[in-house]
């Protein structure tokens, strides 16, 4: 019988595989940028919720990571729709 963490483990398992199929269609734009944002943060979540045990963690660390995990997918829409201003703040010349 499969249980909890091994179906998650199977759901982040076929997560990746999307992800990484829809990578090789070779269609960028928004709505793939949207979708890997939201592949991020679902994966994330799932990571955070079911395999790192949090939920007897102190709030204040619940929130960071909660924080984490919807900053990153919001730092992927950023770099796919306004790129050139990223990397204006991030170079060092």
């Amino acid at each position: 019988m499969i249980g909890k963490a091994e179906r998650t483990w199977l759901t982040l398992v076929a997560l990746t595989l999307a992800g990484a199929w829809l990578a090789e269609t070779g269609h960028a734009g928004w709505p793939l940028s949207l979708v890997v944002a939201g592949l991020i943060a679902v994966k994330g979540r799932l990571v955070i919720d079911r395999y790192m045990a949090i939920t007897p963690a102190h709030p204040r660390i619940r929130r960071i990571l909660h924080g984490f995990v919807t900053l990153v997918p919001l730092m992927v829409i950023f770099s796919h729709g306004w790129g050139d201003v990223l990397r204006r703040l991030t170079t060092l010349g």
